[in-house]
């Protein structure tokens, strides 16, 4: 593999991630948005029934949705500090969907596992190349 079919492979990832988080993100905010008007938790205890009220974790949906649609366009720009911001912005929406794994099972592992599948190809793609990669065709150096 040459290096600029390494840098196109890159680059290719870089799209991908930036894909995968907009759309989670997408998906995200509006399941924020119609879950905060419902209050659908009830859990059953010795002492009887409580109604959970999860509206405060449906506005954190909406705004780090909103956080990850807004990182993955910025990660198009082909800046930097993009990955950086977009790292800060996938573990806090991993961590969001690991609080409410009990009460969204499937959802959360959804979001945990594309999330987590953007920043590994995040980081895949940041790799520069080793010495090991780069050859200089076989020729003695001067």
């Amino acid at each position: 593999m040459t290096r600029h079919d390494d840098a196109h492979t890159r680059h290719r990832q870089r799209i991908l991630a930036a894909v995968l988080l907009a759309g989670i993100g997408l998906f995200d905010t509006l399941e924020g948005l119609s879950s905060v008007d419902d209050d659908p938790y009830v859990v059953e205890h010795a002492e009887g029934y409580f109604r959970v009220d999860v509206t405060g974790w449906s506005w954190a949906h909406v705004s780090v949705g909103s956080l990850t649609v807004i990182t993955g366009l910025l990660l198009l720009t082909r800046h930097r500090w993009s990955v950086r911001l977009a790292t800060i912005v996938g573990v806090g929406s991993i961590v969001i969907h690991a609080i409410m794994l009990p009460f969204e099972p499937v959802w959360s592992a959804i979001v945990i596992a594309v999330v987590a599948a953007a920043l590994r190809l995040l980081w895949l793609s940041r790799r520069s190349p080793t010495q090991a990669d780069v050859r200089s065709a076989d020729r003695p150096s001067r």
